[in-house]
């Protein structure tokens, strides 16, 4: 009897662990949509195989097209989550491709592009210029919709329809699109470092890898996960944009909440990515496209803008913008990286170039920067986006303890709640 009263809570207990949620998948044309229930990736896919036998198959989700191999990041999706099932060749259509499909179609200004678009090869320019045209005259016409500056759900019902409903706001749903695209950088970072040769043969510099995506995931804490760029309710706005408007004249263990405000205390208290939290669009909602990286400054020539708070329509449009690298990531950040943990861990006595010392670690926070903050990133129409290979390079390096990052990174990681602390909160 005994051992069958055990046996239930330990039944009990692992199903508690083990949580089945519910999500839906479909195919890369949409023709078929099922709701699923798994409490891994893996389990994900071994469903989605039985409905969808393709060779290879890879899980993304709908929202971006981005790949998810991790568990840790599938643990952190909500439920309900929709992803596309597809092999690894195929260009996946995202939610706002296919959103954009839909609204082509009972365009007639749209239709018409459909013709340019077998000539946009041979007249790139004529197509820009079209696509400008019809999308200035959109914002003119939502921009006179007076629920542009509602923020309630209550108020704007029909903005929130899909993914939104759980957000309260505006500026809350604005803003976890914003960290969705960060945590989607982290998730990138992390699956590139700990697929690559060196972390999977030496134990010293998985070591290292290991500290620095946990030193980024301290620092994505500590600004929220750059929440703040798509939110018109954050006070520090981007210096472009000020420039913009006078021109016009218009992982694993997830810390708890006493942790997570400590940590962003810290880096509020010691301004450490004050710069670069500042939001990219104006109070009324609107963003400004800052131009291809190709381009000085943030100018962009086309003079692209769109207010993703004034319409559902809009918002969906907004997705096709896209949050540019100016330096690569996959191409030129990451490689830079991996070759700077090589050199630390296999030349121990090589020295610092600044203060002449031994190097002890690699420039954490301009990695940083880098690759999740927009030291780097510019947020561009998807006519800007510049797809090609580019010059620039990292400025990572290595440091010693003499250096000022350093010592920054080290008292950042060294920020802890003591026990009281913890059980108090």
């Amino acid at each position: 009897m005994l051992n069958y009263i055990k046996d239930s809570i330990m039944s009990t207990s692992n199903r508690n662990i083990m949580t089945i949620k519910g999500y839906k998948i479909t195919d890369n044309d949409r023709t078929k949509k099922y709701g699923i229930g798994a409490n891994s990736l893996q389990m994900l896919t071994n469903k989605a195989m039985l409905k969808f036998p393709i060779k290879d198959l890879r899980v993304y989700l709908s929202s971006d097209g981005f790949e998810v191999v991790d568990e840790d990041y599938f643990s952190t999706l909500e439920p309900q989550t929709l992803f596309i099932i597809a092999g690894p060749d195929e260009i996946i259509t995202t939610d706002g491709d296919y959103e954009f499909e839909k609204l082509r179609q009972h365009s007639p200004l749209l239709k018409i592009a459909d013709i340019i678009y077998e000539f946009i090869e041979q007249n790139p320019d004529k197509f820009r210029r079209m696509i400008t045209a019809y999308e200035d005259r959109r914002l003119r016409q939502k921009l006179d919709n007076t629920k542009t500056h509602l923020s309630l759900k209550s108020e704007h019902h029909e903005w929130f329809e899909g993914q939104e409903e759980r957000c309260h706001s505006k500026e809350e749903a604005m803003a976890r699109r914003a960290q969705d695209r960060v945590r989607g950088y982290y998730y990138k970072t992390k699956d590139e470092l700990t697929r690559n040769k060196l972390y999977r043969q030496n134990l010293k510099a998985r070591h290292v890898f290991d500290s620095i995506m946990e030193k980024f995931r301290y620092l994505l804490i500590g600004c929220d996960y750059f929440s703040m760029i798509f939110d018109r309710k954050c006070d520090r706005k981007h210096a472009f944009l000020q420039q913009r408007l006078d021109e016009t004249d218009a992982s694993r263990i997830v810390p708890n909440k006493r942790l997570k405000q400590i940590i962003k205390e810290y880096t509020a208290k010691n301004q450490i990515l004050d710069e670069w939290s500042v939001s990219l669009c104006s109070d009324l909602g609107e963003f400004y496209c800052q131009g291809a990286y190709s381009d000085n400054g943030n100018c962009c020539s086309l003079q692209h803008n769109i207010n993703p708070y004034a319409s559902r329509e809009n918002l969906i449009l907004f997705q096709v913008w896209n949050l540019d690298h100016q330096i690569e990531l996959s191409r030129t950040i990451l490689p830079a990286l991996i070759e700077n943990v090589r050199e630390l861990v296999e030349h121990p006595q090589r020295k610092c170039a600044l203060h002449k010392k031994r190097v002890v670690d690699i420039s954490v926070l301009e990695y940083f920067l880098e690759i999740f903050s927009l030291k780097n990133l510019k947020l561009v129409h998807i006519v800007c986006h510049e797809k090609c290979q580019r010059a620039n390079k990292s400025n990572g390096t290595l440091i010693c303890e003499e250096c000022h990052e350093y010592k920054i990174v080290q008292e950042l990681m060294s920020v802890r709640c003591s026990e009281e602390e913890l059980n108090a909160f």
